[in-house]
This record gives C-alpha cells, structure tokens and sequence, in this order.
C-alpha cells in the first residue's frame, strides 16, 4: 500500500512541476496560464486525496492489528 500510494503522491508532484513548467514558459498567453494553473490545481487536489487514503489505510491497518493482537 506504501509503495502504491507513494508511486500516486509522486505523480501528482509530477503534474504539479510540469504545471509550474507550463506557467513559466507561458509567455503572457492567458489561456496557456489558464490551462498550467488548472493542471496544479488538479495536482494539489491529487495530492491530498493520496495522503488521505494514506492516512485512512494506515489507521485500518493498525486498527486490524491491534485487534488481532488483544
């Protein structure tokens, strides 16, 4: 789950970069500037929904565990 979750975190940081990219070589082309701060928005919004399913499978993991364990 760490690996798959992490592989997702680092494209959504990916897509972030290229989308910073884009912006700065945009050259004052307002739909361009659009179109790159729609793509870091879609990113960050990726990002977060990573590291909430991270944290969600994290606590039902340890949950599982803890159960088990008692």
């Amino acid at each position: 789950i760490n690996f798959a979750l992490g592989l997702l975190g680092l494209i959504a940081v990916i897509i972030i970069l290229i989308g910073g990219f884009k912006w700065m070589t945009a050259g004052g082309n307002e739909d361009k500037v659009t179109e790159s701060k729609k793509m870091m928005t879609q990113g960050i919004i990726g990002l977060v929904i990573v590291l909430a399913a991270w944290g969600i499978a994290k606590f039902v993991i340890e949950t599982a565990l803890n159960m088990t364990t008692t």
